[in-house]
């Protein structure tokens, strides 16, 4: 026998033992390899690898008569929100017997707002690119002053290059300033730079924050807590809804309780629009917190009605409007409109 042959002879009978030696290892003991079903390794088996999703069920159920009440609902003012991604808000305000306006146009750059105050009893504004004028602004403070209804919404802006802005290079820089404290500035109200996230406590997404109620206030009742989506910061007012322990902003790195719904009298501001929106309504207490928001609206009693009055001239942004009857598309009280596909918010 050649010696290639006894070194193939050698290897063969050296494997065919390294099988058998491997075989009787694994049935030591009468037992068998574990299924995979009983892995107890813990990389397996740890509630800390499941994601917390959060219950989706409910409906907005407003409990204030909405009668004689005209809310006009702005989406004209920020490029994320349509009248399509308010239809469940909007179906349930005219179901309490409000009116349900539309601001209009199209257009960010919309005028004649204080005229289209003057004919309204609460006022909702979805967000802003565009900073409101002085005008708009002190005609708003007249508004709620007089006792009509104003929920503003806030979200998260985002950065730009600062070569944009004159700076060399193509690094990022802090946003401009917030386009909505024209108005926020005159109810003692402000609003963090950057988005709040939270690692170990949210719904499914560390950008998705979880807020409980801070005291007792009729815009919370029956809420236990609720998802904020990419939500800002809110600073002064009285605080209603505060982000849950270890939520951190993301300009500071910092972790607190943060503020992100406030309320001044008659004036609210939340720091989040995609509470409103189908994809979110309807996570934790979502609905809950909406329908009190929307009792809020409608539950004003504004004198005198015209207010703010012919005084504050139309401001705005420079021509145009939706002040005037062209510029409302609406519905009155009983008028359902018809439910259009919701666009997601960014």
């Amino acid at each position: 026998m050649s010696d290639v042959a006894k070194r193939v002879g050698v290897f063969l009978v050296a494997l065919v033992l390294a099988v058998g030696v491997g075989s009787v290892a694994l049935g030591a003991g009468g037992g068998s390899a574990p299924a995979v079903d009983d892995a107890n390794a813990s990389a397996f088996n740890t509630d800390d690898a499941v994601a917390d999703v959060p219950e989706e069920n409910g409906e907005i159920s407003m409990s204030e008569d909405g009668e004689g009440q005209v809310v006009v609902i702005d989406t004209t003012r920020s490029s994320s929100v349509t009248p399509e991604t308010v239809t469940p808000m909007a179906n349930a305000l005219i179901e309490s017997g409000a009116t349900v306006r539309y601001s209009s146009g199209g257009s960010t750059y919309g005028a004649g707002l204080n005229s289209t105050l003057s004919e309204a009893d609460a006022y909702i504004v979805f967000g802003a690119s565009q900073p409101f004028s002085e005008s708009d602004a002190a005609g708003l403070k007249a508004f709620t002053d007089a006792g009509g209804r104003v929920v503003l919404m806030d979200e998260p802006r985002q950065q730009v290059p600062q070569g944009l802005f004159g700076a060399s290079g193509g690094s990022f820089g802090a946003p401009p300033p917030n386009p909505l404290l024209s108005v926020s500035n005159e109810y003692g109200v402000t609003y963090e730079n950057g988005y709040l996230y939270n690692m170990d406590d949210n719904a499914n997404n560390y950008r998705n924050v979880y807020a409980t109620p801070s005291g007792n206030s009729e815009l919370t009742e029956g809420v236990d807590r609720v998802v904020l989506h990419e939500s800002v910061a809110v600073n002064g007012g009285e605080p209603v809804l505060t982000a849950t322990e270890g939520t951190t902003l993301s300009t500071t790195r910092e972790s607190d309780t943060y503020g992100v719904l406030s309320r001044s009298g008659n004036f609210v501001t939340v720091g989040d629009a995609s509470i409103f929106d189908q994809e979110y309504l309807y996570h934790a207490d979502n609905e809950v917190l909406v329908s009190n928001l929307l009792d809020f609206l409608v539950s004003g009693n504004k004198s005198p009605e015209n207010a703010p009055g012919s005084g504050f001239g139309g401001g705005g942004f420079g021509g145009g409007g939706y002040g005037d009857d062209s510029g409302f598309g609406g519905s009155d009280g009983g008028e359902e409109p018809t439910p259009t596909p919701t666009p997601t918010i960014p």
